[in-house]
């Protein structure tokens, strides 16, 4: 069994908030390994991977069922290059796809199915 969750956010509104609210809203919502990751990117890739990033976060609190605060879902890479969520010591698969744009985000959660301990 898995849970999934789907986001979707317009870069605009990311570049948007980005002018407003500045450093504010980075340091409220990204892990400072986020925020490095994209300001690391000429804009207008800077603004897309935090558009991506936000997108991630809300897709696994969608996936997750129940509020938690943003800064405790930390979107990386693996070795490999490939997206993953970080959630309390724990990785989820992830997968991401921005535009200049949009940026889209799927997160899922595996779960153990019925009888999952009597075979672990």
């Amino acid at each position: 069994m898995v849970d999934v969750g789907v986001d979707i956010v317009e870069v605009d509104r990311i570049r948007e908030i980005l002018v407003r609210r500045g450093d504010r809203f980075l340091r409220r919502i990204f892990t400072e390994g986020e925020i490095a990751y994209a300001l690391s990117a000429r804009p207008p890739l800077r603004e897309e991977r935090l558009a991506a990033r936000f997108a991630a976060k809300e897709a696994f609190l969608k996936a997750l069922g129940r509020p938690v605060p943003l800064k405790e879902i930390e979107v990386t890479n693996d070795e490999n290059g490939r997206p993953r969520i970080l959630f309390r010591g724990r990785p989820y698969p992830l997968s991401l796809s921005h535009t200049r744009g949009i940026a889209v985000a799927v997160a899922l959660i595996p779960r153990p199915g019925p009888g999952a301990a009597r075979r672990a």
